[in-house]
């Protein structure tokens, strides 16, 4: 769960920004992406110009972004937007799903059978053929948070994928890993999550209000 990584008492109130990347082709096809450099589609650029319009009621803050594509053509109108720097974090880059990447779901259901349904049933216990477990994710994401209070932010947005944001906000609400699907993040959704005192609470989750879609329930899967 990371609980070794709470935040302290006594640090001043830091509040993140996160936002899942806009679409991309693959999300749109059901093709496992991990961390195959996938661009965004058309749609999701217009996601990504859309949603650089929070800036104006962010303020100042500095962007974190995973260093695959999909997250950083969702980054770079936002930073422009707000004059933002843009820091790179590795950390931030979605889970590897080793040998399911390139795969349609139905390929991995019909390849991995027993595996894909453990990983709609429990996926804290599935570890990637080849690839990364929700634990692993976990661990290298809550290390990025280390290092944003180091620099003594005191707003971040960060701007990666579906699965590290589920496991941050399982890190945050000390809920365990088995929870991963309680949460369904649109692409291009953005949630805050403050710290202060060594609490974490949550006063937005999964907004995509700032979409001229609005709300509407997507059920993606972490891709």
């Amino acid at each position: 769960m990371g609980t070794s990584h709470k935040p302290e008492r006594g640090v001043r109130k830091l509040r993140y920004y996160l936002i899942r990347h806009g679409e991309t082709t693959w999300n749109a096809r059901e093709i496992f992406q991990g961390k195959q450099d996938a661009p965004l589609s058309e749609k999701g650029l217009m996601q990504a110009q859309l949603t650089s319009n929070i800036a104006t009621k962010i303020g100042k803050a500095t962007v974190w972004c995973s260093s695959l594509l999909r997250a950083r053509q969702t980054a770079k109108p936002l930073a422009e937007r707000g004059g933002y720097e843009i820091l790179i974090d590795d950390g931030l880059m979605e889970i590897d799903h080793g040998e399911w990447e390139c795969l349609h779901v139905e390929e991995v259901k019909r390849l991995y059978p027993e595996l894909f349904d453990l990983w709609l049933r429990q996926p804290d216990k599935v570890l990637m053929p080849g690839g990364e477990s929700l634990k692993d994710v976990q661990g290298r994401a809550v290390k990025v948070l280390d290092r944003i209070r180091q620099r003594g932010e005191v707003q971040a947005i960060i701007v990666t994928h579906d699965a590290v944001i589920k496991c941050l906000l399982c890190h945050w609400l000390e809920l365990p890993l088995s929870g991963f699907w309680r949460f369904r993040l649109a692409n291009c959704s953005v949630s805050i999550v403050e710290e202060e005192d060594g609490r974490a609470t949550v006063p937005l989750l999964g907004d995509i209000c700032h979409l001229e879609s609005g709300w509407r329930w997507s059920k993606q899967r972490s891709l």
